[in-house]
C-alpha cells in the first residue's frame, strides 16, 4: 500500500529577491545638517572646558593674587577720606597712615592691606573701610585706651615710655594729652617679647585694669598716688603689687571676683592707720581674703639700739604685722555702687 504526500508550494517573499542596486547616496542637504550639528556639539563642548578653565583659574587667582582681578569699570580718584573713632585720632592721622596715591581710583583700593596699616599701630582695635560712591572713602575706627605705662629699650636706641592697654597690647600712642599719660602708673617686673620688631601682649592684664579702674572710681585720692604696678608675684602667687606715695607696698589678690571688698579694706586702714604722721604704714597685704588684713607700719625715728631712751621722746616701735580688722565701711563707701570695669 502506497502513501502519497501532498506538499504544497513554499511561499516566497520580496526578502527573497536580490538586491542588486546599491543602497541610495545621501543628498547634499543632508551631509550638511550632519555637519551643522557635528559643528554645534565640539562648540559647546569646548565652550564647556573654557568655562571650566575660567572658573579654576579665577579662582587661583583670587586666592593667591587678589588685586590681579581688576575692575573692568575705569573709577574716579579718591578725593574724600571720612574718618570717623571714638577715640583721638584724627583724620589727618589716619591720611598719612594710608598714604593713598594722588591717582588712586574707589574701585582699585586694597581695603584688606589699607586695614592692616591702621592695625599695625596697635592703637587702633578695629578698622572698617567701605567705598562711597562716586569718590569717597569712608574709614570707621576703635580705638584701644591706655592703662599703664611701661619704659622700654630696645638694643642701644634710648628709653621710651610705650602705653599697655586692657588687652595687653603694647603700642605707642599718638593724639592723647600729656596730662593724661602723666596719670598712669608704670608696668613693672613683667617679661617683654619682641616678635618682628613688635612688643607681644602682657597676660594678666585684665585684672590689673580692673584693679585700677575700681580703684580711680572709688579712691580717686588714694590712686592719684600709684605709680608703679608690679607682676613679679602674678604668675605664681596671683598677687598684684601697688607701690605708692603714701604706702610703700599694696598687694591685691586675684582669687575674688572683683576688687571692691579689698579697696574698701584699703581705704579704712588708710583712714585708721595714717592718724599719726609719724607710723605710717609700708605694707599692706589684702591678698591674704577675709576681714583680717596683715599692715606693717615703719618705725617711728628713736633711740637707736643700746643707747638710753629719752623719756620726753616717744619709744620706738619696732616693724610688726599689726591685724586690721575694718568693722563698717569709711564714709567714702557710704552710697556703694559697683564701677565700670573700662576706662
Amino acid at each position: 500500500m502506497s502513501t502519497h504526500v501532498n506538499t504544497l508550494p513554499q511561499v516566497r517573499t520580496w526578502r527573497d529577491i536580490q538586491q542588486s542596486i546599491a543602497p541610495k547616496a545621501m543628498s547634499s542637504e543632508g551631509r550638511k545638517r550632519l555637519q551643522v550639528a557635528t559643528v554645534k556639539t565640539v562648540a559647546v563642548l569646548f565652550s564647556l572646558c573654557l568655562a571650566g578653565w575660567g572658573v579654576y583659574e579665577g579662582m587661583r587667582t583670587w586666592e593667591q593674587n587678589p588685586m590681579a582681578i581688576k575692575s573692568p569699570v575705569k573709577s574716579a580718584p579718591v578725593k574724600y577720606i571720612d574718618a570717623r573713632s571714638d577715640g583721638v585720632l584724627d583724620k589727618s592721622w589716619v591720611t598719612r597712615t594710608l598714604a593713598l596715591p594722588k591717582t588712586a581710583g574707589l574701585m582699585e583700593l586694597d581695603l584688606y592691606a589699607l586695614r592692616n596699616r591702621l592695625l599695625e599701630s596697635g592703637q587702633v582695635r578695629t578698622a572698617v573701610l567701605t567705598r562711597k560712591f562716586p569718590e569717597t572713602l569712608l574709614v570707621m575706627i576703635e580705638e584701644r585706651s591706655p592703662v599703664l605705662r611701661i619704659r622700654t629699650q630696645v638694643g642701644a636706641a634710648p628709653a621710651k615710655d610705650l602705653l599697655v592697654a586692657r588687652d595687653g597690647v603694647i603700642y605707642e600712642g599718638v593724639g592723647y594729652e600729656p596730662t593724661l599719660i602723666a596719670t598712669l602708673p608704670y608696668l613693672a617686673d613683667v617679661p617683654l617679647k619682641l616678635v618682628q620688631g613688635r612688643f607681644q601682649p602682657v597676660d594678666g592684664m585684665e585684672k590689673v585694669a580692673d584693679l585700677l579702674s575700681t580703684a580711680r572710681a572709688n579712691i580717686p585720692a588714694l590712686y592719684s598716688g600709684w605709680h608703679v604696678v608690679s607682676l613679679a608675684r602674678y604668675a605664681l602667687d596671683g598677687e598684684i603689687v601697688v607701690r605708692s606715695k603714701d604706702i610703700k607696698e599694696i598687694t591685691f589678690g586675684t582669687r575674688e571676683s572683683d576688687f571692691f571688698k579689698q579697696i574698701a579694706q584699703l581705704d579704712l586702714i588708710v583712714e585708721t592707720g595714717h592718724v599719726q604722721a609719724d607710723h605710717p604704714a609700708v605694707s599692706i597685704n589684702l591678698a591674704v581674703g577675709g576681714v583680717q588684713v596683715p599692715v606693717v607700719f615703719e618705725k617711728p625715728e628713736g633711740t637707736a639700739p643700746g643707747e638710753k631712751k629719752n623719756p620726753a621722746t616717744r619709744p620706738a616701735t619696732p616693724p610688726s604685722t599689726i591685724r586690721a580688722e575694718p568693722q563698717r565701711p569709711s564714709a567714702y563707701f557710704t552710697n556703694i555702687h559697683f564701677p565700670s570695669r573700662e576706662f
